[in-house]
């Protein structure tokens, strides 16, 4: 916004960054904190630091008037648009600041997204606690993130990091510190990168769940397996998708779409759009790419360069994707690294739940059954519906497939005789590596009774502690 290129003198308050604190006073005024491509605003992109005046807000969406004004021979062009809400915030306010990371609760998170190598010495960010309501400064110093307590003053709600030195706000904490190092392991730099957006609401305001096949591009394939192909597309020109096809139609894919409709939880893949109208049937979801975790973690296998840490931190989101199905009443019924995808910022996202029907005849071959029988649980082979517990079984085994870089479990086993050797009681050894608390999850998450298993809230806590992030306290 602040390079913008004005011709009139009506705009040059609202291009310039003096202009922001008399714009803040109409409560109407946001910022746009991502780009967004949209073609309704004179087919140009809405840019990050844009200055927007909300005239409606509708469900997941403002309809808005960006104040960025253009000018031609006839006058000035109103440019209005329709944003998801989640890429907006009110103008002075501390979720619009770049350094702030409003969906980090962690010191595990604010590690991840530090050292990313997009990010320099002294990149840093401000994010809040959901453990105890406390504000933490994260800063990147070499190859760790050192983590800063902001306290605040009882007197006055001022903000430190050492009591003889208090500030009002947060944004001149952060303006001292980028100034003077005082202390902390390296002056403030840069904001932390963001390389995720926030997941669209769904691919138009209209919120047309089924669109037209011509809308859709394909791109690059990015995989197959029973169900059909997964490719890249682009929806409209505008929007990078996941686009998956179905070979085959039934009633199960209806089920699918009708359950990811419900679901929206930043560790679940959210569905954009559908194709039903013919086949091949299709479902529309956000890109991921990085793709899944289960080739994440081969990639690095040679090198075994995956810190411990961010291997936790992969479990402990999956965990809280599970979490939020639990409380839905959804059993995922195929939870494997090869269906949680990863975003650029390496979040995790659960995709393919629900899809994972199964049933098992008595004369049925388990070597030509093509379902992921290493990953289910004993009582399933015993006629049992699924539970939630089987997703904590699950849960286990894609523990294993974590620690050991990608490693199918059960190698010395076929399908038929890991059943086989399940229902007699047998367990995986732990595997190289692998650290004696994190092997007491695991055999938690295998309990022969479904009963005795713990829930994923459970299996987060313990999960947790295998993973502290020391908070830094200056003197």
């Amino acid at each position: 916004m602040g390079n913008s290129a004005c011709c009139c003198k009506r705009c040059c308050l609202l291009c310039s960054e003096e202009g922001e604190e008399e714009t803040v006073a109409h409560k109407r005024v946001y910022k746009s904190i991502f780009e967004y491509p949209c073609n309704s605003l004179s087919d140009q992109t809405l840019k990050k630091g844009d200055i927007l005046e909300v005239i409606e807000e509708r469900g997941r969406w403002v309809y808005a008037k960006r104040l960025t004004v253009k000018c031609d021979k006839k006058g000035f062009i109103e440019e209005q648009v329709y944003v998801p809400r989640d890429f907006v915030k009110p103008l002075g306010s501390l979720e619009a600041q770049a350094w702030y990371f409003e969906n980090i609760t962690k010191r595990t998170e604010a590690k991840r997204c530090l050292l990313r190598p997009e990010n320099s010495e002294g990149a840093f960010l401000v994010w809040r606690s959901t453990e105890n309501n406390c504000f933490y400064l994260s800063v990147k110093n070499g190859p760790f993130a050192r983590h800063y307590r902001i306290r605040e003053r009882e007197s006055d709600k001022w903000f430190y990091l050492v009591i003889r030195k208090t500030f009002r706000t947060l944004p001149e904490l952060v303006e001292s510190y980028s100034k003077h190092q005082d202390g902390l392991c390296a002056r403030l730099n840069l904001p932390c990168v963001m390389l995720d957006k926030p997941s669209l609401p769904s691919l138009s305001y209209e919120e047309e769940w089924e669109i037209n096949r011509s809308s859709l591009t394909k791109v690059k394939k990015l995989g197959s397996g029973e169900f059909g192909e997964v490719w890249h597309g682009v929806w409209n020109n505008m929007i990078d998708v996941a686009i998956k096809e179905f070979r085959v139609i039934s009633p199960d894919i209806q089920t699918e779409i009708k359950i990811m409709k419900e679901l929206q939880h930043k560790h679940l893949i959210r569905l954009y759009a559908v194709c039903t109208v013919d086949e091949p049937f299709c479902i529309i979801t956000e890109l991921m790419k990085n793709g899944s975790l289960k080739k994440y973690l081969i990639s690095h296998k040679e090198l075994r360069d995956i810190e411990f840490t961010l291997m936790m931190d992969f479990a402990v989101q999956i965990t809280e994707g599970m979490i939020y199905l639990e409380s839905k009443n959804i059993v995922h019924r195929d939870l494997r690294a090869d269906n949680i995808l990863l975003s650029e910022m390496l979040s995790c996202k659960i995709a393919d739940f629900g899809l994972a029907q199964f049933t098992l005849s008595q004369d049925q071959q388990l070597s030509s059954v093509k379902v992921p029988v290493k990953w289910m649980a004993p009582e399933i082979f015993a006629g049992m519906d699924y539970t939630k517990k089987c997703d904590v079984w699950s849960f286990g085994i894609l523990l294993t497939e974590i620690i050991t870089y990608g490693n199918d479990p059960y190698p010395d086993l076929d399908k038929a005789a890991c059943v086989q050797a399940i229902q007699r009681g047998y367990r995986m050894a732990r595997p190289a590596d692998c650290p004696l608390t994190l092997y007491d999850i695991m055999l938690l998450c295998w309990h022969s009774n479904p009963d005795e298993r713990p829930t994923f809230l459970q299996l987060q806590e313990r999960l947790i502690t295998l993973i502290p992030e020391p908070v830094v306290v200056l003197d």
